[in-house]
């Protein structure tokens, strides 16, 4: 499986990190460092969001968007990518049903793209039992 977790994902994830090689590993955190230099994220804001703590504030919503764009989540205009989250959430979870399920609950537009990215990967983290993250 082909991931650059974690979110956006953001997850708008999704992928659990366990299912991740050393290489897709230090990409994430490649993007994550670039996308806390370009929004000013707190560091802080994005490790509780791992942990399902998401703060309602406008960097960390922009982290997440910037991660998951880079994911290839959602594309440069923001709008959600579901092939490529059919495709990366089924091969995390085992189990395309649920994966379909989810992104029909979960991947749904917002106000703006960085709304969309934030709830996205709050309702994935909510609703699987792994909490798959992007962030």
């Amino acid at each position: 499986m082909k991931l650059f977790i974690s979110f956006l994902i953001v997850a708008i994830v999704c992928c659990a990190n366990a299912e991740l090689t050393a290489e897709q590993k230090e990409k994430v955190k490649g993007y994550h460092k670039e996308c806390i230099d370009v929004t000013g994220a707190n560091p802080d804001l994005v490790k509780q969001a791992r942990e399902g703590k998401f703060a309602d504030d406008e960097k960390l919503k922009n982290h997440i968007l910037c991660v998951s764009k880079k994911i290839g989540f959602q594309n440069d205009a923001g709008d959600i990518q579901t092939d490529v989250l059919k495709h990366k959430l089924g091969a995390a979870l085992g189990d395309q049903a649920v994966a379909d399920q989810l992104i029909s609950t979960c991947a749904q537009p917002k106000a703006n793209p960085a709304e969309t990215a934030f709830q996205t990967l709050k309702c994935y983290y909510e609703k699987t039992p792994t909490h798959v993250s992007f962030i």
